[in-house]
């Protein structure tokens, strides 16, 4: 008997198509997108570079890749962004995890809604806060590495930091850039 359609009888057509409809309801029935492959893809890619990239930087030390303007440097960062987490390795993995399930069910629940360039920026935010989930998770820090030195004033960051900011950057484009359209068309 379904939970969606109690009281039903023993008809065993019928039994059979409302498990059908039940398993579409649930998801259950769903097979993975080639979209969806794609973007599991480029985020495991993000991931896989950022981490050899953090192995590589921590063997070979400090060098200078241009002169002035961009430097590999090794820096251990023990918090977050505005302090989240300062020096504690749980309340840090437990915000990104949060962080992260909200925007990965945003992507799933909402996808046939959401557009594909809001997909690909969305997981470059997903890609970067795993890879430094699994820095903290390992090593009880994030490893920092590319210094802009004096051109930008900015912390030691990584590649995965560099996807988060331009994903959350992008993310609040699209966003303003929607809101803009529909204010226009509005009037």
């Amino acid at each position: 008997m379904s939970p969606f359609y109690p009281g039903t009888s023993g008809d065993k057509r019928k039994e059979a198509k409302m498990e059908e409809e039940e398993k579409k309801y649930l998801g259950k029935d769903k097979k993975l997108s080639r979209e969806s492959i794609l973007l599991i893809g480029f985020v495991a890619i993000i991931i896989l570079v950022d981490q050899v990239f953090k192995v590589w930087v921590q063997n070979v030390g400090e060098m200078s890749a241009i002169s002035g303007i961009l430097n590999l440097k090794v820096s251990e960062n023990n918090s977050a962004a505005y302090g989240i987490g300062s020096n504690s390795t749980i309340m840090y993995v437990l915000t990104n995890l949060i962080i992260l399930s909200v925007i990965f069910k945003f992507i799933t629940a909402q996808n046939e809604f959401v557009d594909k360039k809001l997909k690909v920026f969305l997981s470059f935010i997903i890609a970067g806060g795993i890879s430094n989930v699994i820095d903290k998770v390992l090593r009880g820090y994030v490893i920092e590495y590319i210094d802009f030195g004096q051109v930008l004033n900015i912390p030691v960051l990584n590649i995965a930091d560099l996807f988060v900011i331009i994903g959350w950057v992008s993310v609040a484009a699209i966003f303003a850039s929607f809101t803009i359209k529909e204010w226009r068309s509005k009037k």
